[in-house]
Formats: structure tokens, sequence, C-alpha cells
């Protein structure tokens, strides 16, 4: 059965890696599986799950075998989980004829075939993904967003979402990022800008959420209440000088919290949650915090 118009697809968390050629992955999709073809994966690595996570491979045995070693040349742990079974959901009678081949009808293969899901490999940040599930969708700006998994994700969700960062190549990434989850999200804006300068926030308007993950500047987070709305919330997450004296990083010692710093960082908000800790090998400290409903 087709999906309907009402039906909407869904960006989900996927529990295999398919390393076949995009368009044999768009023909025969292997349930429950992301595909990143095995010649792309150095350049898609921002698409892999944490390091922690051993990454099940299917697919044929010699096209999933060769990503297994690919995987292991970056250094992720991989192993081979078998040939995977075809997805069939979403899929009339037409889409479901095959050949002796296990291919399926020509309609399919030409791009046909509709899905309700389309699945990820790569994971948010941990305190957005819980956080956000207590906020109603609205708009978001995400601050040094990097490659944009954080700004695709609350895309998904259906907020609309704005993506700054200084680097172009790591637009260009959150770019094509969005455009393989484009049937399951909101469209995110990217902008290219420099967020040490005052002025680059300017006319953007006021938010209902700002994000900042991994990226510290103390004098935009002063000036961070102007860009939220009546009720906005607020969210970051850094690293503390506990993480630098443990793996010397970040290099600066400016860009590492003391401990207890950021909680007076963002003044006029209200902290909802603060907390400092090791997550993993990883120490950093969140803040949730909300600006008064009542605001002007």
């Amino acid at each position: 059965m087709r999906n309907s118009p009402a039906q909407r697809v869904q960006l989900i968390q996927g529990d295999f890696l398919d390393p076949r050629p995009a368009d044999q992955a768009r023909c025969t999709p292997l349930a429950r599986a992301a595909n990143i073809p095995a010649d792309q994966l150095a350049d898609r690595t921002h698409e892999l799950p944490p390091r922690s996570t051993i990454i099940r491979v299917i697919g044929p045995p010699d096209v999933a075998q060769a990503a297994v070693a690919r995987l292991a040349e970056l250094e992720r742990r991989a192993e081979y989980a078998g040939a995977g079974w075809c997805d069939r959901s979403g899929m009339d009678e037409g889409d479901l004829a095959q050949g002796s081949d296990g291919r399926r009808g020509a309609g399919a293969c030409a791009g046909e075939l509709s899905s309700s899901a389309i699945y990820r490999l790569w994971c948010p940040n941990a305190f957005l993904e819980r956080v956000s599930a207590h906020l109603a969708p609205g708009t978001a700006l995400d601050l040094a967003c990097g490659v944009g998994r954080d700004a695709v994700y609350l895309a998904s969700l259906r907020w609309r979402a704005v993506g700054v960062d200084l680097l172009p190549d790591a637009l260009e990434r959150a770019q094509r990022l969005a455009d393989g989850c484009a049937a399951a999200i909101v469209r995110p804006e990217w902008r290219c800008a420099d967020l040490t300068d005052d002025a680059t926030l300017d006319g953007l308007g006021r938010f209902d959420l700002v994000i900042c993950f991994r990226y510290l500047n103390r004098r935009l987070l002063s000036r961070i209440s102007e860009r939220l709305a009546p009720g906005g919330a607020l969210l970051v997450e850094t690293f503390t000088t506990m993480h630098r004296e443990r793996h010397g990083r970040p290099r600066r010692a400016g860009l590492a919290l003391e401990l207890g710093e950021l909680r007076g960082l963002a003044p006029g908000l209200e902290v909802v949650e603060y907390d400092e800790g090791w997550r993993e090998d990883v120490h950093t400290a969140r803040l949730w915090a909300r600006r008064s409903a009542r605001t002007a």
C-alpha cells in the first residue's frame, strides 16, 4: 500500500549500514538500514554512529565485507551482520514483483517506491534528544552547527531550524545531510558566518529554541537572551577543564569551562536544569535555561 498524503515520512534511528551503491539501495531497500555506499564512507563519517558503537553491516557478502575493511581503515569497529532482508513497507503489489535475481519491478527502480521511514546511523546530541521531547516545535537556532546533525534532527521533529557555522565545508556536509533526509524534514536554513562578530545574528529575529554544543563563546552567551522569544529555551553543552586536563583538548584553555561557570553565563534566564559530569570519556557541563514567557 502506498503512503497516504497525510502520512509523514519519519527519520528513524537505524540498526544496520547498507554499503551498496545508492541506486541498488533505492531499488531494494534493506530493512532498518541506512545506505552509505562503501566508496563514500571516508567522506561521510559524520553520518556514522558514535565511535563506541559497533557498526553492523549488511548486504551482499563481498560488498559488506569490503565496507567492514574500509571502516577498520577509518578506525571504526564494524562487523558483518548478514545479507539483511528487503523492507517491503510502503509497497504495492507491482513494487513487490521480483525477478529471479531478486530485483523489484521497473516501477520501484525508477524511484516510484514510497516508504514511511528514512533511516540514519548518526545520533543527535543526547541532551538535545532528551529535552526536545518536552518542547513544542517552533523556530530553532543552532550556533556553531558544524555538519548539521542537530539541526536536521530538530527539522525531523518539525522545527524550522537555522544553522550557523564559520566553516563552508561543514555547511556543505550539513546541506548534503539535509538533502538525504529531505522527505522527512522541514528544510533547515544554513548560514556561513563568524559568531565572534556581534552583528552576525542581527536580523534573524527571535527563536523558540537556541542550542550551542561543543562551542564556547562567553560574550555570545551573555547576550543570548536577545535571541530568545518569550518562553524560549536555551540548551548549551561543552567541555570543562576536567576534560581538558585528561585529554589536552580543547587546546586553548579559554575554550574549556571552569566547573560551575556555565550556570552564570546566560544572565536573565531561568535555569531549568544544570549538570556537570563524565559522559563516557567526555566531561561536559550542560545547561537548560528558559526565558520568561512574560518578557516583552
